[in-house]
C-alpha cells in the first residue's frame, strides 16, 4: 500500500481525528497513550506483516474510532482505570459514514466491518476466555475468521509494550 497512516486518517473529519489524539487509554493495556498513536502503530504493524490484505490495514484506521465516545473512568481496587466498553460497536457507524472515502483502497466494506466488529472477540478467543464449544465453533466458522485473527495480532502488536 502506498499510503501512510497520516494520509488515510486525515481523510476523516478533523474533529474526529483530534478526538483520537485527545483520547487517552489505560496505561496497563496501552502504554503508548492516545488512541491515535495506537491506531498508527496497528497500521504500521499491519502494513509490514500483512501488506497484501488491504482490509486488515484499513481496519487499523477504523477499529477504535468509537473509543472517544465510550471512554469512562472507573475506580477499581483504589486505582482509576480508563475503559472503552463497547467501542467496537460504536466504531461501526464510522465505517458506514466514511468508508466511501477509501474506495481507492478497498471495496470490501463487509470485511472491514466484520474485522472491526469482532476484534475484541478475537482477543477473548486467543486468551481462551471463550469456553463454550458452540461459541468457539461459531467464531471459527466466521467467513472472515482468518482476517479477524490476523488483525487481532496487529492490534496486540500495535501497543507500546
Amino acid at each position: 500500500m502506498e499510503f501512510t497512516f497520516e494520509e488515510l486518517i486525515n481523510r476523516l473529519p478533523a474533529d474526529l481525528v483530534q478526538s483520537l489524539k485527545d483520547c487517552m487509554q489505560d496505561k496497563t493495556w496501552h502504554p503508548e497513550g492516545s488512541v491515535y498513536t495506537h491506531c498508527e502503530m496497528v497500521f504500521d504493524y499491519a502494513l509490514k506483516h500483512s501488506p497484501e490484505d488491504k482490509e486488515v490495514i484499513l481496519s487499523a484506521v477504523f477499529h477504535d474510532l468509537g473509543k472517544p465516545e465510550t471512554t469512562r473512568k472507573i475506580v477499581k481496587d483504589g486505582r482509576t482505570k480508563i475503559t472503552h466498553y463497547g467501542h467496537e460497536m460504536a466504531s461501526l457507524k464510522y465505517i458506514d459514514m466514511y468508508f466511501d472515502l477509501y474506495a481507492d483502497i478497498s471495496v470490501n466494506k463487509e470485511k472491514v466491518y466484520e474485522i472491526c466488529k469482532n476484534h475484541m472477540k478475537a482477543h477473548l478467543f486467543s486468551s481462551g476466555k471463550i469456553t463454550k464449544r458452540k461459541k468457539i465453533e461459531e467464531f471459527e466458522s466466521h467467513k472472515y475468521f482468518s482476517a479477524i485473527m490476523n488483525f487481532s495480532i496487529c492490534d496486540e502488536k500495535g501497543r507500546g509494550k
